[in-house]
C-alpha cells in the first residue's frame, strides 16, 4: 500500500531535536524507499520548504529538499484531476486546509494512507492514516 507523506511528517523529520522521533522518521523513510511505497504530493514540498526555511533558513531547506528529491520517493504533481478532487473535498470539509485536501485526494486516488498525526484527516470518509 502506498503511503502519502503529510507535511507534518517531513517537518517533524527535518526539525526535531528528539533522537527517538528522528530514529522513527528515519526508519519510516528507509522502509518506504526500500519498498517503493513512499509518495510525496508536490504541495508538501512547498509546505516543507516554507516551514524549514522559517526554522533553519533557506540554505538548510534547499539542501534537505534536494536530498528528498533524490530519496527514491514518488513525487505526485498537482494535476487537474487532483485539483478537482481536492476542491470537492474542501467543499465538504470547510475546516480542512486546501493543502490537506490535496494530500487527502492524492491518498484516495492511490488507495493509500496518509502518514500524519494531523486530526483533520480523520474527518475524510474512506481516508486511512498512520503515524510513526
Amino acid at each position: 500500500m502506498k503511503e502519502v507523506l503529510d507535511s507534518r511528517f517531513l517537518v517533524t523529520h527535518y526539525t526535531t531535536d528528539d533522537e527517538q522521533t528522528l530514529s522513527r522518521t528515519r526508519a519510516k523513510l528507509a522502509a518506504l524507499r526500500r519498498e517503493r511505497r513512499g509518495v510525496v504530493p508536490s504541495i508538501v514540498i512547498a509546505e516543507v520548504m516554507n516551514a524549514v526555511c522559517r526554522e533553519g533558513g533557506r540554505d538548510k531547506a534547499l539542501a534537505q529538499l534536494q536530498a528528498l528529491e533524490h530519496a527514491g520517493l514518488e513525487v505526485v504533481p498537482l494535476d487537474i484531476g487532483l485539483a478537482r478532487d481536492a476542491g470537492a473535498l474542501r467543499a465538504v470539509h470547510r475546516d480542512l486546509p486546501m493543502e490537506d485536501c490535496v494530500i487527502a485526494a492524492t491518498a484516495l486516488r492511490l488507495e493509500g494512507r496518509v502518514v500524519t498525526n494531523d486530526p483533520h484527516f480523520s474527518k475524510v470518509k474512506g481516508l486511512r492514516t498512520i503515524w510513526i
